[in-house]
């Protein structure tokens, strides 16, 4: 019973914040007012009404997931995109780890003040020439014309940027470096270790296997060449080039297993550590930071003895970064798909079990959880990406077994090549072949005829409809028997 109301108030929550893109509570003191009555409602009848409390804690759960929908719409009346269109001089902190794409560099600014006014406030994202360098925690002063970002084409970019809190842009201004470092020092920490460690991938590996490697460890797609990234769109392989959970259970497994010297409590506390730390180094993306949080959770649960919860990790995961940034879950593609493959890996990948009964386990093991995460993640990525890839599923049963090698040998040829050089450059000749052979298939699959067809959806409703069909198929897979038992059920084995 206790899962069952857990997971009520975790949808509705998620349910409340979804509802935000049709209505949202304008006044926060009306729904605060509100939440609080159907909280003393549930306290009330809880025991009497059981079932009426259940409903009422849902519409509670849900009408504070609008009201945190509802905050997150509040902006800033000193936010500097009220000058949009006219030139400022501005003062303030680069955010984030700045990033380079050819002869260009972006990154975020926080602003401290306009015009040496110090009651401006907001974050402008600044476009600019890569020389001279900029790192994290500069303090600049910049002097150009703010502009509002437009959507472009299908893609809505103006929401894209307001998950940040960014209104306003400014291309190619003139820039001072007022102070070197004003920042967090945790975070230029972080960011000092990544930069290094893919300075060694670029010193003790050849292109394309570096920049691939360093898609694989730090979910860099700039230094991946135009080519390269069509291929694997076309295959259905850019999900390895985005960290998720698949990179976090393979840092996770072998955090484990190194340690496992360690009593049970600090092996798992350090792993979590570890995770958190790399979460921040990438820049917390919302697919790894989702996978993080369910990581950790997991680890938590073995730590504790207790059998974690797929389905209420997911959602508690997703309840805590919506808690965050409710924008994320509507201009997000990321967390989005991120989102729907975890769904189908924990509830479809059983059935695909079901149906590769007969072939080997290794092969079954690889191809029931990559399925189940195609499938659910299809309606998505064909709404977002217009593109529906055949080869998808070769792919990566082909491709998947070997990325744990990749990345295992890529990253002992960063330590042997900050260690040595030489080392790392002969050790990165056995990284190369995994990364080499990854690579292959991706090009030779894409050569392929109908490899991947262009598919237009209109409208996010047939999104909906897919995934209703989806989770209807789920429901009556789950609760249907057979007439007698002597039924045949084809692929399906009786449970």
């Amino acid at each position: 019973m206790k899962r069952f109301v857990t997971l009520l108030l975790l949808v509705g929550f998620i349910i409340g914040v979804a509802s935000g893109s049709v209505f949202y509570w304008q006044s926060l003191s009306v729904a605060l007012w509100l939440a609080s009555g159907l909280i003393i409602l549930i306290a009330l009848y809880y025991r009497r009404y059981h079932y009426f409390a259940l409903a009422v804690a849902f519409v509670a759960a849900a009408t504070l997931g609008n009201l945190r929908f509802g905050i997150s719409q509040i902006k800033n009346p000193h936010d500097v995109s009220s000058l949009a269109g006219q030139p400022v001089r501005l003062t303030g902190l680069i955010a984030n780890d700045p990033q380079p794409s050819g002869e260009k560099i972006k990154f975020t600014l926080k602003v401290l003040s306009v015009d040496d006014n110090p009651l401006a406030r907001g974050n402008v994202l600044i476009s600019t020439r890569s020389r001279p360098s900029y790192e994290y925690g500069n303090l600049v002063r910049l002097a150009g014309q703010l502009n509002t970002p437009v959507n472009k084409s299908q893609f809505d970019y103006v929401g894209y940027l307001a998950r940040f809190g960014i209104y306003s842009t400014m291309d190619y201004p003139v820039v001072e470096v007022v102070e070197p470092f004003a920042g967090n020092s945790l975070l230029h920490g972080l960011y000092t270790v990544k930069h290094r460690l893919i300075t060694a991938i670029q010193r003790s590996l050849p292109e394309p296997a570096a920049a691939l490697l360093s898609g694989l460890l730090f979910g860099i797609k700039s230094d991946l060449s135009d080519t390269l990234m069509t291929d694997f769109n076309r295959v259905g392989l850019t999900h390895i080039i985005a960290l998720s959970g698949f990179n976090i259970t393979i840092i996770a497994t072998s955090l484990l297993w190194l340690l496992s010297f360690l009593p049970l409590r600090w092996r798992y506390s350090l792993a979590s550590g570890v995770i958190i730390l790399f979460v921040l180094m990438t820049g917390a993306s919302p697919s790894v930071t989702r996978a993080a949080i369910m990581g950790i959770l997991v680890l938590l649960a073995g730590l504790t003895g207790r059998v974690a919860d797929g389905g209420v990790a997911l959602l508690l995961a997703a309840t805590i970064m919506l808690l965050g940034n409710p924008q994320i879950l509507y201009h997000d593609v990321g967390f989005q798909l991120s989102f729907a493959a975890t769904v189908g890996i924990i509830y479809l990948s059983p059935v695909f079990q079901d149906i590769f009964r007969r072939i080997p386990k290794w092969i079954g093991g690889y191809l029931s959880p990559t399925l189940a995460a195609l499938v659910f993640s299809t309606p998505l990525l064909v709404y977002q990406f217009e593109r529906l890839s055949l080869i998808a599923p070769v792919a990566n049963l082909l491709v998947l077994p070997v990325i744990p090698l990749a990345m295992g040998l890529g990253f002992l040829a960063v330590i042997a090549s900050l260690l040595y050089l030489p080392l790392g450059v002969l050790v990165g000749l056995l990284a190369v072949w995994p990364l080499d052979y990854i690579a292959g298939v991706a090009t030779s699959l894409s050569r392929l005829p109908a490899a991947s067809l262009s598919l237009k959806i209109s409208s996010a409703g047939w999104v909906f409809v897919a995934y209703a069909v989806l989770g209807l198929g789920l429901i009556w897979e789950k609760y249907r028997a057979p007439k007698n038992p002597f039924e045949l059920r084809p692929l399906i084995a009786p449970r």
